[in-house]
């Protein structure tokens, strides 16, 4: 599988977005799986980072995972939301390949103009 981190990034995530997006009373996730997408997706640098390894580079892609994982649930629960998850998983797949942020950059820009 390709993506052997997809798990822990998305509990991650579901739990960073659990603190930004709820009231901590509530301790619910507050949105629909594509707002947390979305959510994800404006917490991506921009532009991205030019390097790949490190902290930053660890963190970009548990974002991006997790967006991903996000809007690919949006998409089976409603259509309209798979240009966003098609976005994603072409900007997830292009950092596999190349370890580049900058090589993905333009399928992150297109997602954004679908948030």
């Amino acid at each position: 599988m390709r993506r052997p981190i997809t798990a822990a990034a998305a509990v991650g995530l579901l739990l960073a977005l659990t603190a930004c997006e709820s009231g901590a009373a509530s301790g619910k996730v507050q949105g629909t799986d594509a707002e947390l997408a979305c959510a994800a997706v404006r917490r991506l640098p921009e532009p991205l980072p030019g390097n790949a390894g490190g902290k930053d580079f660890d963190i970009l892609v548990a974002r991006l995972v997790g967006a991903e994982d996000l809007a690919r649930a949006a998409a089976m629960a409603d259509a309209k939301y798979q240009p966003l998850a098609d976005a994603l998983d072409k900007a997830h797949e292009l950092l596999n390949v190349t370890s580049d942020p900058k090589q993905a950059e333009p399928a992150v820009k297109k997602a954004r103009t679908y948030c």
